[in-house]
């Protein structure tokens, strides 16, 4: 059974729609698309794995930091400019 639905807001059931819609707080566009997700919670860390968790990523943050200190900023925009070309075309001019 799949975690992750997605749908056109158009094929959506009325009731279903209407749900979404009371929860979102407005009204869904016909071409706008709907995710729902479900997924099972965890206990946050406690004790002394609480600092350990949060090393990980600041490990991972530390070395991508390293990998890009060299870079230009403008090397850094015009990556940034290629991304959003590539997944927002349509906002491109």
């Amino acid at each position: 059974m799949p975690n992750v639905l997605i749908y056109k807001a158009r094929a959506l059931k009325p009731q279903t729609r209407a749900a979404v819609e009371a929860e979102l707080g407005r009204s869904l566009k016909d071409d706008e698309d709907v995710s729902i997700m479900a997924f099972g919670t965890h206990e946050a860390p406690a004790d002394e794995a609480r600092p350990r968790a949060g090393e990980r990523p600041e490990g991972s943050f530390r070395r991508n930091d390293k990998k890009t200190a060299s870079g230009s900023s403008e090397t850094a925009e015009a990556a940034l400019q290629e991304a959003l070309k590539k997944v927002r075309p349509e906002s491109n001019s």
